[in-house]
């Protein structure tokens, strides 16, 4: 039985397993078997993360920090690139 067919198989006897406390063993099984592969997305962005993003919305929504558009930020990589070529 190749890689394929071995997940194929274990999907649908996970998908006919009815009982809830069941299914939250094997979560609990796996996430400690393989952590790296069982993360939860909600732990993609730390709590530090979070805050300085906030913190950049918040200094761009008072005018603080202006944002470029596509075009302005191309239009300023061209204009650097000019001074330096000079």
């Amino acid at each position: 039985m190749n890689s394929a067919a071995i997940k194929l198989d274990l999907l649908e006897r996970l998908a006919s397993i009815k009982d809830d406390a069941t299914i939250k063993q094997m979560a609990a099984l796996l996430r400690k078997a393989f952590p790296e592969a069982m993360a939860n997305d909600d732990d993609d962005i730390s709590d530090e993360e979070y805050a300085a993003f906030e913190e950049m919305r918040t200094k761009r929504l008072s005018g603080e920090v202006k944002f470029l558009t596509e075009e302005e930020s191309m239009a300023e990589v061209r204009r650097l690139i000019a001074v330096d070529r000079r």
